[in-house]
C-alpha cells in the first residue's frame, strides 16, 4: 500500500533524517580516523626522538671509553648503528676541525662561498655583506651591505661575532638554502681554540688551506675517510677535556619516521660530571 499524505510527508521526514545522521556518523567516523592516524604518527615520532637520543647517549659513551677500538675519535665519520628497529646514523667532530666563520679571511671567504655552489657577483656579495656583517665599522664594502641595505627589512648589521650559524640567513647574498649546504663544516665556537686540521673535513681543509680542493692535505684526507688510508686515530679522552665535541644523529625508523638531534658537548674528566651540554638541538 503506497503512504498518502501525512504518511508520505513522514516517510520522507524519517527517510531524510536517516540520511542526516548517517552523513554525521561518517563525519564522525573519519575525523575519529585522522585523529588515529594523528596518534599513531605523534607515536612514531615520539619513538624516532628517541632512538636519536639514544644515539648521543651511544656517542657520548664511546668518546668516554677512551680506549683504541672502544672509543670514537672525532673526525667527522659517519658510523651506522641501530636502536631496537631505528637506524641510526652518528657522526661526531670536534668543532676545532669546522671552520671558524667568524675569522676568516677575504680569500677563505671566498673558497667557503665555493664549497657552497657560488660563483661571479653572487658570491662577491655573500662574501663582502659577510665581512660588513661581522666587521665594527658602517662602510659597505664594494658588493657588501650595511644600515641602509637592512634598514627596509627593520634589522641591521650584527657588526660583530655570530651567535649561531643560522643568523647566516640574516645576511645579504645568504638563504636558508645556502645554510644549510655549509653548516655541515662551520662553527661559532672555534674562534678561540682555533683550527685542528688532524681533525677537519676534507671540505674544511679545502676552506683554510691555501690550495682549495687541490691541496694534499685535501687529498690525503679524502683517501682517509674514503678507507684507501688509515684513518685519523682515536683522540685519547685526556685530548678532549673542556673541547667542544658535535654529535649529530640521524633515527629512522621502518615506517619512515625521522628526528634528528644535534647537540655541543664537553668531558670534564670528572666522574662525579664525566661531560656537559653546551648546546641541544
Amino acid at each position: 500500500m503506497r503512504p498518502t499524505g501525512e504518511q508520505g510527508y513522514a516517510l520522507v521526514a524519517a527517510v531524510a533524517s536517516i540520511a542526516v545522521f548517517a552523513a554525521m556518523a561518517l563525519t564522525v567516523l573519519s575525523a575519529a580516523r585522522v585523529a588515529i592516524a594523528d596518534v599513531r604518527g605523534e607515536q612514531a615520532q615520539l619513538r624516532a626522538a628517541a632512538a636519536a637520543d639514544a644515539g648521543v647517549a651511544l656517542a657520548i659513551r664511546h668518546l668516554l671509553a677512551g680506549r683504541e677500538g672502544e672509543g670514537w675519535s672525532p673526525d667527522g665519520r659517519t658510523r651506522r648503528t641501530r636502536f631496537h628497529d631505528a637506524v641510526l646514523q652518528v657522526r661526531v667532530e670536534d668543532e676545532r676541525g669546522k671552520v671558524p666563520v667568524d675569522i676568516l679571511n677575504e680569500m677563505q671567504l671566498t673558497r667557503l662561498l665555493e664549497q657552497g655552489g657560488l660563483r661571479g657577483e653572487r658570491l662577491s656579495i655573500a662574501r663582502d655583506s659577510l665581512l660588513d656583517w661581522l666587521d665594527v665599522d658602517r662602510d659597505p664594502r664594494p658588493f657588501g651591505a650595511e644600515d641602509g641595505f637592512y634598514a627596509a627589512l627593520g634589522r641591521g648589521p650584527a657588526n660583530g661575532p655570530l651567535a649561531t650559524i643560522d643568523e647566516l640567513a640574516l645576511i645579504r647574498g645568504f638563504n636558508a638554502a645556502l645554510v644549510e649546504r655549509l653548516r655541515p663544516i662551520l662553527t661559532t665556537v672555534g674562534r678561540t681554540g682555533g683550527f685542528r686540521p688532524d681533525f677537519a673535513s676534507p671540505a674544511a681543509l679545502a676552506v683554510m688551506l691555501d690550495g682549495g680542493d687541490a691541496s694534499p692535505a685535501v687529498i690525503d684526507r679524502a683517501r682517509e675517510r674514503a678507507g684507501d688510508r688509515q684513518a685519523l686515530r682515536f683522540a685519547d679522552a685526556a685530548t678532549l677535556l673542556r673541547q667542544p665535541i658535535a654529535i649529530d644523529v640521524e633515527a629512522r625508523l621502518p615506517d619512515g619516521a625521522r628526528a634528528v638531534r644535534r647537540v655541543l658537548v664537553e668531558l670534564t674528566g670528572q666522574d662525579a660530571r664525566p661531560y656537559f651540554v653546551r648546546a641541544y638541538d
